[in-house]
């Protein structure tokens, strides 16, 4: 059995998607189908759309999405039609040594990229599934382990921005910064990545939380979600200015542009034995060059993958929060459209202003 979905298909890097009528085949043991309702674009989808980043095409893009289980196949449990989940790409195999040491974003089992081979396909011809979701389509076939339940009580746009964005940003402070109460912290960036960290350090106790970003309407935006301080990058030296306002510079730090130097001032905004976190993604190629004597003062800095999140434990955790009122997640979405759509909303959420643009597979408001 095979199901016919409509999908935005990227022929090649920099050309706009088209729609297209894919084919997937029936889940196999282990995998789910999951009727797609909102997909959220992300940095990173505007990255490999464009070319920036090379993948392979023709590809569908979408990994930051929520939908409805219509099938599982042999061996899935805990799961069932109708149930509302959360579509995360951080699959895990839960038995190699980083899964079992709580590390499960760096899993080394490699068997999902074969199925991830045989999973779409377009006039018989194979489509490269992107980051094993491919979430710009009515339907996606993806690892049962990609699937976290969604709360009643949450929406389909929040669960999909806690499925990547949201879940990034909080994950970086809480796991892998975890900044004491009266402390200090600076996130260069203000998408949704940026926006995320923020409320985070907020909830840690962070009482001085420094915005960095060069759009102004980003900025604005950050004083609601809890920074204290804004820095346009264009007109100031924010390591500079960071070191003024804290009297030394800050204790702790979030990359989240996917610059080097955007990573370099994040360092260099750091007080001695200060830590700072990369989760932007950079450039191919790219080098990141470090000043040699502030690395002698106890300074440190680390990329991460998804701020190290244990998607089964963080990802609930995330959302009890944004149900009791303690992060604020469909404020952050600036603007919603259709799959027919999907090429202004990727416009949209690279222009000025932009937290986060949405696609909505069924009515929107």
């Amino acid at each position: 059995m095979t199901i016919t979905t409509r999908a935005a298909l990227l022929t090649a890097a920099g050309k706009p998607l088209e729609l297209v009528d894919l084919t997937l085949r029936a889940p196999g043991p282990g995998e789910v189908l999951v009727r797609t309702e909102t997909v959220g674009l992300c940095g990173t989808d505007l990255h490999f759309a464009a070319g920036r980043i090379p993948y392979r095409t023709p590809t569908v893009l979408g990994h930051e999405a929520a939908g409805v289980v219509a099938e599982t196949g042999p061996g899935v449990t805990g799961l069932k039609a109708g149930d509302r989940v959360i579509v995360c790409d951080r699959m895990y195999c839960g038995a190699c040594g980083p899964c079992l040491s709580g590390r499960m974003v760096h899993c080394t089992d490699t068997s999902g990229r074969e199925r991830q081979r045989t999973r779409l396909t377009l006039d018989g011809q194979p489509v490269n599934q992107y980051l094993g979701i491919s979430a710009l389509a009515e339907t996606m076939l993806v690892d049962a382990s990609a699937l976290i339940a969604l709360p009643d009580a949450l929406s389909f746009a929040t669960g999909a921005l806690l499925s990547c964005c949201v879940t990034t940003g909080l994950a970086a402070v809480f796991n892998d910064l975890n900044p004491a109460p009266g402390t200090s912290i600076l996130v260069a960036g203000c998408g949704g990545v940026g926006i995320a960290a923020i409320q985070a350090a907020r909830l840690a106790g962070c009482t001085t939380i420094i915005a960095v970003d060069p759009d102004a309407e980003r900025l604005a935006a950050s004083t609601f979600y809890g920074a204290t301080h804004t820095i346009d990058p264009i007109m100031n030296d924010p390591a500079a200015c960071a070191v003024d306002l804290t009297d030394g510079g800050v204790e702790y730090a979030v990359e989240a542009v996917g610059d080097p130097e955007a990573a370099r001032s994040v360092f260099c905004a750091l007080r001695p034995g200060g830590s700072a976190v990369v989760l932007g993604m950079m450039p191919a190629g790219a080098d990141l060059v470090l000043p040699g004597r502030a690395l002698r003062q106890g300074r440190r800095i680390a990329g991460s993958l998804m701020g190290s999140v244990r998607t089964p434990v963080d990802i609930p955790r995330f959302a009890r929060l944004v149900q009791a009122g303690r992060i604020q997640v469909e404020p952050m979405i600036t603007s919603a459209h259709p799959l027919a759509e999907t090429n202004a909303a990727l416009d949209a959420a690279a222009a000025p202003g932009g937290l986060r643009a949405t696609i909505s597979m069924r009515s929107l408001p």
